[in-house]
């Protein structure tokens, strides 16, 4: 679906590592999480983890700012050099004062603002927002909170990230406002998502086709697999690998010590499946 050249001309600045995980993961759970199903969906997708990330360049909320940028980016809280100056290349001090104790952000504990800062390809920020794409992902994101940025499992939460919002009804709509909106809070330089949004069309060059998933047999063996060791949130084993067959592959591949992937050799062994 998308090939190595795509990925490297997509994100050409991001660590070797990154690049290697996404073009690893990229097929299987672009499908799994629908993005693949349709063009805009997965434009809209790759557009909108460019411009939070960077590229995939940055993937932890850089809060290391001098007094006078603190005024300009968050000029209410702010509002002279000598309330700043404080906070002045301080990251976890001004997390504590920026995010700390907001209840919108579910950050109720001595510390959340700086250990649930914004993090991941598209940037997770708050307590509850961990909590809560954690149990799409099938990670426990509130007490590991670095798996969001690193190479492992940063795709896979940011996917879990779109299917927590409702990104792909939105996405069906063509309203790229209105995903940019549901994904940062606002429009705030909205010329950046676009710029990516226009870069990523040129690199897919024509709308994507969506790859076939493991062989349907295969699919359902795995899903029964882990139904029988109490992965019970897949539901019907349907021989379809959606967000909740990905979510439980995920949690088993992790309790078994598997490394990151989907259906492949090493799973189908811990399962005891036979191909």
């Amino acid at each position: 679906m998308l090939s190595e050249d795509q990925v490297k001309a997509l994100y050409p600045r991001a660590a070797p590592e990154h690049l290697a995980a996404f073009q690893a993961q990229a097929d299987g759970l672009l499908q799994g999480y629908g993005m693949a199903r349709k063009a805009t969906r997965l434009q809209f997708f790759l557009a909108q983890m460019g411009h939070e990330s960077a590229g995939l360049t940055r993937t932890e909320e850089d809060l290391n700012y001098r007094a006078e940028r603190l005024l300009v980016i968050w000029p209410k809280r702010f509002p002279s050099l000598a309330d700043a100056a404080p906070y002045a290349r301080n990251p976890e001090k001004l997390a504590e004062c920026v995010y700390g104790g907001r209840r919108d952000l579910g950050n109720k504990l001595p510390g959340d603002g700086w250990l649930f800062r914004g993090r991941g390809y598209i940037q997770l920020t708050g307590r509850i927002t961990y909590a809560e794409v954690g149990a799409i992902a099938g990670l426990d994101l509130v007490n590991q909170p670095e798996l969001v940025a690193g190479p492992d499992h940063a795709l896979l939460v940011s996917c879990a990230f779109w299917e927590w919002k409702g990104l792909n009804k939105l996405c069906d709509t063509g309203d790229f406002e209105a995903v940019t909106r549901r994904v940062s809070g606002g429009l705030h330089g909205l010329q950046d998502p676009k710029a990516w949004l226009d870069k990523v069309r040129r690199v897919l060059a024509t709308p994507p086709a969506p790859e076939n998933q493991p062989a349907a047999e295969l699919a359902v063996a795995v899903q029964r697999a882990l139904q029988a060791r109490g992965y019970t949130e897949i539901g019907a084993a349907d021989g379809d690998i959606g967000p909740r067959s990905i979510a439980a592959i995920t949690r088993f591949r992790l309790a078994a010590g598997l490394p990151s992937g989907l259906i492949d050799k090493r799973l189908l062994k811990a399962l005891e499946i036979a191909v």
